[in-house]
């Protein structure tokens, strides 16, 4: 088989070895150079990871030498734009850790430079490729429990990450929620978000400089209505890495712990004040290959064949919107249209 994809790795932090661990099993990769600001941290994954390959400090000069024609952006967030651009202006794919990026503006910028490029830009949706979350999803489709009409998720976990997260404006809501409110679109079958209400907050107890927690709702394009709750500094009682979720329809609701098998309350009765209802267990099917490793794989696999990755930018922008539409609602403390970020006007 022949080596068609020559990957450039920029950003050789933790999150780094996980895709490299991945890259190298796939026979038709081949890592021809690695970038990050401390060349020394490059220095140390390639040879974690057995890659002689050059080095360099900047990413322009990964991509004159090297000359890759895809390239991994596992760099800090707030170099998304700056990597991305560059990357698709000279010819390159690119895979990018989530978020999306951290701004609207770098978003659209990201998304313009895709298509003048022709070249496609695909995201890090790991916690979508879940085995309990897809069967949740199948059972949603068979209609198991009607129509859906109210997603609510609970994220509470206090992590004492140090380094950039403590130091970014909206931590959770970046680096963490961008999950869920994936993950709550993909339950919805891809479904956009059209409003969105959000209070951002920093307890007093927190160790985070920015808002380590939030309360957010929106209204999805299919009538259904999805909240968050969460908090990055809630000591006691943590909920699983994937949030727990209640997802209410019309004919019955499902309950996951994130962690154990889901299971429904299904109505079978059309009259009473509490109508009778049945529990059943949904069937979970194995998945050979999870989070980074099954994502990475599908995104491969949409490059191989050119058809749309699940994680595509022009879909994953709508989850990203969600994110940066709960930060804006944020700042003025109103309602705001997701699509564009302006306030939603009040009803008469």
């Amino acid at each position: 088989m022949g080596r068609p994809f020559r990957v450039g790795i920029v950003g050789c932090g933790q999150m780094a070895n996980t895709w490299v661990t991945c890259l190298q099993r796939e026979p038709d990769v081949e890592i021809v150079a690695l970038a990050d600001l401390d060349l020394a941290r490059a220095r140390e994954m390639g040879v974690r990871h057995g890659l002689e390959v050059p080095l360099f400090a900047a990413v322009e000069d990964l991509l004159d030498e090297a000359r890759p024609n895809l390239v991994v952006d596992t760099a800090i967030p707030k170099a998304r734009r700056e990597i991305c651009v560059a990357a698709l202006e000279r010819g390159c794919d690119v895979m990018a850790e989530k978020p999306f990026a951290p701004t609207r503006a770098d978003a659209e910028a990201i998304l313009d430079a895709v298509a003048r490029s022709g070249r496609r830009y695909l995201v890090m949706q790991n916690r979508r490729y879940e085995p309990h979350l897809r069967a949740i999803r199948r059972a949603i489709e068979q209609g198991l429990i009607g129509r859906v009409e109210q997603i609510h998720a609970d994220f509470f976990i206090g992590a004492h990450f140090g380094g950039f997260r403590e130091h970014m404006e909206h931590p959770l809501i970046l680096d963490m929620a961008i999950h869920t409110f994936d993950q709550a679109r993909f339950l919805l079958g891809g479904a956009r978000a059209e409003t969105a209400l959000c209070l951002a907050y920093n307890p007093a107890s927190s160790w985070y400089h920015g808002y380590a927690s939030a309360v957010c709702a929106f209204e999805m394009e299919d009538g259904a209505v999805f909240s968050y709750r969460g908090s990055w500094s809630a000591e006691g009682f943590r909920t699983s890495w994937e949030s727990t979720w209640r997802i209410v329809g019309s004919q019955g609701t499902v309950v996951w712990d994130g962690s154990t098998g889901p299971e429904a309350d299904v109505v079978e009765e059309a009259e009473g004040f509490l109508r009778p209802s049945r529990r059943v267990r949904i069937d979970v099917e194995p998945m050979d290959e999870q989070g980074h490793a099954a994502c990475l794989r599908e995104m491969l696999e949409a490059l191989r064949t050119g058809r749309p990755a699940e994680t595509e930018s022009t879909d994953n922008v709508e989850s990203a919107r969600m994110m940066y539409a709960a930060i804006e609602s944020a700042a003025i403390r109103a309602a705001v249209h997701v699509a564009d970020g302006s306030p939603v006007a009040p009803r008469s």
